[in-house]
């Protein structure tokens, strides 16, 4: 039988927190939070909840308004909370109607909502069943869902500020004697165009719910909410009569709308400007979801489990070939590499790469290449100033110079793909694609195409 073990915690402010333990399953932190109408939200013990564990959920009156999830104006722990969903990369989960209706005022707003941590989604509702001014508020969250969480945070970069961050925070021709100077340069490079595309950004929060209504809907929803209240503050039973009455109106109006705005886009969708394919690629494509794994000591339900898994499957993958070999040819290999290494070619005779042609290579690289370890997005490295290609180039002499690959250029993300039509509950039937660092890529051109040169000046290829 199943059993579920909560752990209580205590926070200095109105915040009840609980830790829920469910079989095969990491543990979940619950908060029942409530913030006085004055005051400031700390985001200290925001810290304290979503950091507590992987998964966590927040729900309750935060009287924090924010267009995001709010009509109307907004406050500071509104901007305060908005803020902190997109820099932590968190879910927003509010009810499309308001929660909050002053007893003096025809401004309702939504001040009750929730906020995830690594779940996919949810569901929320305002439910008139009270006579406070605040409405209940349902939450429905499936605890078992192995989607990925859908960002709803819109950030925007302005590129012409990041080149102007960047143009003074990196010199051009950097001090780099050693293969410990090529390291720490590499790493105040990528320190310094994450802080300059982070410094020029600007995150959005954007509520999936949320939806521009006609103005005859929305008047109707603002008359349904004033007689609500009415119904609220006299229970009498003819207000209630008439807000059920509009509330049918409003869903059935609701409803033709977003048939008829269905039907208009379709009706704009065409194939000059690839519209049509672009809508067909969204709907066609499927999410595989990965399954429970079997691995050799049992069954892997959790992220961590899966993993692991996978790491046992590559590494007995990537062994030495069983099968018969030729022991003279290896050996002949050996006495070759040794030979290499014992009389290198002199280093000043290796071409050197120059600003001209890190540019020439920027220009060629897809901006839309998902990033590595480092998290250096392609459409950054296009717009990178003059100083920080020579900073790159000075950087990348070195490591000709020195005979030496940087090992942070050689770590990669290693994503896990189903092969078609096999078994996905065991990891071998999976294919790994590594995601290396963009800049690390760069010096990989660099190298190959000395490589080359090398390979046509002494006929190492036959052609």
């Amino acid at each position: 039988m199943d059993t579920i073990f909560c752990q209580g915690y205590y926070f200095f402010s109105v915040t009840n927190t609980i830790e829920l333990h469910l079989p095969d399953s990491t543990p979940i932190t619950i908060s029942s939070i409530y913030r006085p109408p004055h005051g400031s939200i700390s985001t200290l013990e925001l810290n304290n909840i979503f950091n507590s564990n992987s998964k966590c959920i927040a729900v309750g009156d935060f009287n924090a308004k924010h267009r995001a999830w709010s009509s109307g104006t907004w406050n500071s722990n509104g901007t305060i909370i908005h803020d902190y969903i997109c820099n932590n990369n968190l879910i927003l989960l509010a009810p499309c109607e308001p929660t909050h209706f002053p007893n003096h005022s025809n401004n309702p707003s939504t001040l009750d909502f929730g906020i995830l941590k690594n779940f996919s989604s949810g569901d929320a509702n305002s439910i008139n069943a009270l006579s406070s001014d605040h409405n209940p508020v349902s939450f429905e969250i499936d605890i078992n869902v192995n989607l990925p969480a859908i960002s709803k945070i819109i950030k925007t970069t302005n590129w012409s500020k990041f080149k102007q961050i960047m143009s003074t925070s990196l010199p051009g021709n950097p001090n780099i004697q050693n293969i410990k100077d090529i390291d720490e340069a590499i790493t105040k490079l990528n320190s310094a165009i994450l802080t300059a595309i982070n410094l020029a950004s600007r995150s959005k929060l954007i509520n999936g719910n949320y939806r521009k209504l006609p103005p005859n809907i929305v008047k109707k929803i603002t008359l349904r909410n004033q007689i609500r209240k009415r119904w609220q503050q006299t229970y009498d039973p003819r207000y209630r009569r008439t807000a059920n009455r509009l509330t049918n109106q409003i869903r059935r109006e609701i409803r033709d709308y977003d048939q008829e705005s269905w039907k208009e886009w379709l009706m704009s969708l065409n194939q000059e400007d690839n519209s049509i394919y672009i809508a067909a690629r969204k709907f066609s494509r499927k999410y595989i979801q990965i399954p429970p794994i079997l691995d050799t000591d049992g069954i892997k339900y959790t992220p961590l489990g899966k993993a692991n898994a996978f790491t046992f499957s590559l590494e007995n993958s990537f062994q030495n070939n069983p099968e018969p070999y030729d022991g003279a040819h290896i050996d002949e290999v050996n006495r070759a590499i040794r030979r290499y290494i014992d009389n290198p070619k002199p280093s000043s005779n290796i071409k050197l790469t120059s600003p001209q042609e890190i540019l020439s290579l920027l220009k060629r690289i897809n901006p839309r290449k998902a990033t590595g370890p480092d998290g250096i997005p392609n459409k950054a490295l296009k717009q990178i100033p003059t100083n920080v290609i020579t900073f790159i180039t000075k950087i990348c002499n070195k490591c000709l110079l020195c005979n030496y690959f940087p090992t942070i250029w050689k770590t990669a993300h290693v994503l896990m793909f189903p092969k078609p039509r096999q078994n996905r509950k065991l990891p071998g039937n999976y294919r790994p694609i590594s995601l290396l660092s963009n800049i690390g890529k760069i010096f990989e051109k660099i190298i190959l195409s000395r490589l080359k040169e090398e390979c046509h000046d002494l006929s190492i290829i036959p052609n």
